[in-house]
Formats: C-alpha cells, structure tokens, sequence
C-alpha cells in the first residue's frame, strides 16, 4: 500500500506530464486564444483603415470647397469616386474611363508615400534640396540662391554676411535684376512672388511697390523665406509668354519590371498668363501643354477649369503666340539631365521636376514630392502607362 505522501508526489508527478502534453482541452483554449488576439488585430487593423479613409476624404472635401463656386458647377455623385468636380470637366470623365486617372483623393494623399516619409524633408524644403543639388555633379547650372530670410534678417549666400531685411531689399538687388522670394517649404505658388528693382523703385509680381510694402509682406508671412535669382529663359521659352518665366514639369519613377530604372513618365510646359499674375502656376490660371517625350514639341495648352468646360488654347490667350507645336529649346539635353538626377536620387523613387530653359540649357529649379497630378493628367491618363501602373499599384496608390 503506498504511503500518503508518496501518492500525493505521483500524483502531482502526473498532473504536470499531463499538462506538458497537448490535450484536446488545452489545444482548443489555445486556439481560441489565438482567434482573440487575430481577431483584435483585424478590428484595429479595421478600424484604423476605417480612420485612414475619413481622414483621405476630409482632406478632399476640403480642397473641394476651397475653390468658390456655386453649387450648380458641382459634381457631388464624383466625390465617391475619389474625383473633385473641376477633375469631372478636366479629365472629361464622362467620356473617358475614370480607372485609369490617378483620382483626387489618390493625389491628395496616398502619393505622399512614394518618397519615404523620414526623406520628404529633402524634396519638401527648397533650402535643403538646394545644398543637395549642388552635389550631385550634373552638368548643369543651378538656381543662384542669394539669401535666407529668418528672424528678421538676410543671411547672404555664398558670403557670411547677415543684413536687415530692408537693407538687403535696397543693396543687394540689382537694377532690373528680378529675384524670387518663395517660403522653405510650399506647393502650388500661393506665396511666390517675383521682385524687381527698377531706376526709379520696386515692382512685385507687375505692380508697382514700395520697399517698406515688400518687407511688410514677407514679415507678415510669418516662416524663413529664400531669395533666388532669376534666371534669363531662352528666347523661345520667353517667346512664349515674356512677362512670366514658363518652366517644365517633369515627373520621373522607377521601372519596377526593369531593375527600378528611373524614366520620364510625363512632361509639360507651363506658361504663364495675365491671370496667373505672370508666374507659371497651373492652380492661378497658367496653361499647361504636355511635351512630346520623343520630340519636345508642345501640344496645345489646357487650363484649370472654373466651370463645366475645358479651356484649350493652340495660341496664348494674352500674347498671341504660338503654343502647339513650338519646340522646347535643349530638349535632348533635358531628358538626359533629368534622368540622370533620377538616377543620383533613385532612393527618393518619385519627383517632380522643375525646369528652366536657359540660354545655355537647362537649369534644375527644384522637386517635389507634389507632382501637380492634375496639370499633367489634364493631357490624359497616368495610369494607361502599364510601368506607371505597376509603380502606383506597388506603393498602395492604387
């Protein structure tokens, strides 16, 4: 007969081999534990994806009312579709196949994951993406930056002079030199202004200023602000319009079927018009033709629209020049520039490019994580490109 506390140590002994081993009770708990936590995750997986979506549309909704107009000029069955309602007169989506354009809420917030987000910074301040250009050893001129507003002072490049605002308006621009003064960081041109010192005084963006008026405008912004020099278009490109400087947009993203080669999937010319207060910007009223890759010949010239029809132009509605069919200056000198900063930058993927023709060639403005999807669109769809598709469809775009 066993003792007592002999079978109480086998017995014990036994509980814990049984408990080692798997049984159908312990198996099915931990089943059951393991549905709780998948489905956990599913619900908050959910309901961030659910976060996500409601923040995408606020935001669209938002550039929606930004621009005024009545409600009669809206298109309220699109905004479910992704697509604000100048895009429905611009992308002429009753006509065309709405899958194939990149939409508005597509643009408005999932393409700000093309570039990593820890390198946006890059692209997004024009101060950090000037340093960088400088080294990337392109056979091209670059932009002259002249000065960095801060704190209420000029610190003047490439010397270690810092100069009061006002003192640095009204010694350091030359006479019928024109300069731009733009923020750090910005899209759209909303606060680009274009500055020239005249024999007799000041003229900001074709109106006549004083100097206190352009400081008190740049102190009202309130954020560091860049004094660049401008540079002198070509002939042609200033045939175009002479009173803006008319600059190409070039948005360029790796082959991902052919070892993520970067390529120029869409180019435009931009140009400046008497309503966009001549400066190139598409969002105030300037024209976009899109560039024949293969030619660099110009294709007639479309405008943000403000009502339910599309505005095209063959000549320029101000000056009468000739837009279709006139020919980018240094076009082969472009695509080879711009490939080859692609190339030297294939870690940020997707850019925008701006620019400027000059005499002598082309000259690199800036990037952009911001394509201004809908100043190339207007010419057609992105998305009927299959490398471009297949680059959208990678990053969760589409």
């Amino acid at each position: 007969m066993d003792r007592p506390g002999h079978s109480l140590s086998a017995a014990k002994v036994r509980l814990k081999k049984a408990l080692a081993r798997p049984s159908t009770v312990t198996t099915a708990l931990a089943q059951k534990a393991e549905q709780v936590v998948q489905a956990s995750a599913e619900t908050r997986s959910s309901v961030r994806k659910k976060l996500r979506t409601w923040e995408d549309y606020r935001k669209f909704l938002r550039k929606e009312f930004r621009w005024e107009a009545p409600l009669s000029e809206r298109r309220p069955l699109w905004w479910r579709k992704g697509f604000l309602s100048r895009s429905v007169t611009l992308y002429d989506l009753e006509n065309n196949d709405p899958s194939e354009y990149v939409s508005d809420v597509q643009r408005y917030t999932r393409t700000k994951r093309m570039v990593h987000t820890a390198l946006q910074e890059i692209l997004d301040n024009k101060f950090a993406f000037f340093l960088l250009v400088n080294q990337l050893g392109l056979k091209s001129d670059v932009v002259p930056l002249l000065g960095l507003y801060v704190r209420g002072a000029v610190h003047i490049f490439p010397n270690d002079d810092r100069l009061a605002l006002q003192k640095f308006l009204q010694t350091r621009l030359e006479v019928n030199q024109r300069v731009f003064v733009k923020p750090l960081r910005g899209a759209e041109g909303r606060l680009v202004r274009a500055i020239t010192r005249t024999e007799t005084g000041y003229r900001m963006n074709g109106e006549d200023v004083t100097v206190a008026e352009i400081r008190a405008w740049i102190e009202e912004q309130k954020k560091p602000m860049l004094f660049e020099r401008g540079i002198v278009q070509h002939e042609a490109q200033a045939a175009l319009n002479p009173n803006a400087t008319n600059t190409l947009r070039l948005l360029t993203l790796p082959d991902v079927s052919n070892n993520k080669e970067p390529f120029i999937a869409v180019a435009v010319q931009r140009i400046g018009t008497a309503q966009s207060n001549h400066v190139d910007n598409w969002t105030q009223g300037g024209l976009s033709a899109k560039i024949d890759l293969e030619t660099g010949r110009l294709s007639r010239a479309g405008q943000l629209p403000d009502g339910r029809e599309q505005k095209w132009f063959t000549h320029h509605p101000d000056t009468g020049s000739q837009i279709e069919g006139a020919q980018v200056p240094y076009w082969e000198e472009v695509r080879t520039l711009i490939t080859e900063a692609a190339q030297r930058l294939t870690f940020m993927e997707y850019i925008g490019w701006d620019v400027i023709i000059s005499p002598t060639g082309p000259v690199i403005l800036e990037a952009n994580i911001n394509s201004g999807m809908n100043v190339l669109q207007v010419h057609g769809p992105l998305l009927k490109d299959p490398r471009v598709h297949a680059y959208f469809a990678k990053r969760g775009v589409i």
